[in-house]
């Protein structure tokens, strides 16, 4: 919530990520849709400088139930080292909470999910925001626009900075890629420098 008009920064939010978990598994449990589903939330410093948001859990991620495991995460990993970040420095999440295929992530089904990204977000206050892909992008920024377009620039989310970006798992498959993501890290790490 603002202080008044005039002020850019948007403060922390006093809830605590596990109240705002709590408050989603709770209503998710409640909806046919979701009833069954294995649930994985972020996982990291509930106080980092980065906050890297994906679209969904993956198969990977069941074992551990933490979000970006297996190839992936070993690719993330080497993405975050290249710019002097560790995994653990980072707040790591999805959009949905839930492993999926993406196929049936619906527009009722981002529509539950992304009021409580958005208060997880709040609730760490990180500096820089890293959203992999269309999915997070299109949930955190409001736009139609596809990630190959807005990709590589920061926008500004609620008074911090927000850099889109490929997703890891669109880099396994397309490799030809990896020159535009380490252009947006490079930004992200100077960005982070100059605080």
């Amino acid at each position: 919530m603002q202080n008044s008009l005039f002020e850019e920064n948007i403060l922390p939010s006093t809830e605590t990520i596990d109240e705002i978990n709590q408050e989603l598994l709770s209503k998710a449990k409640s909806i046919p849709t979701f009833a069954n589903e294995f649930f994985i939330f972020g996982t990291g410093k509930k106080d980092a400088r980065v906050v890297i948001v994906g679209e969904s859990p993956g198969a990977p991620d069941a074992d551990s139930e933490k979000p970006f495991m297996g190839p992936v995460g070993q690719l993330l990993e080497k993405i975050l080292a290249a710019i002097g970040l560790k995994r653990e420095d980072c707040y790591l999440t999805n959009v949905v909470k839930y492993i999926s295929q993406g196929d049936e992530l619906t527009p009722d089904v981002l529509a539950f999910f992304t009021p409580y990204l958005h208060r997880e977000i709040a609730a760490v206050h990180p500096e820089v925001i890293i959203s992999l892909g269309n999915t997070p992008t299109k949930a955190l920024l409001n736009t139609k626009k596809a990630i190959s377009q807005i990709r590589g620039e920061f926008y500004d989310y609620n008074g911090m900075k927000l850099m889109p970006t490929f997703n890891p798992a669109y880099l396994l498959r397309n490799a030809s890629k990896k020159r535009e993501v380490w252009e947006d890290m490079k930004k992200v790490r100077d960005f982070l420098k100059d605080l």
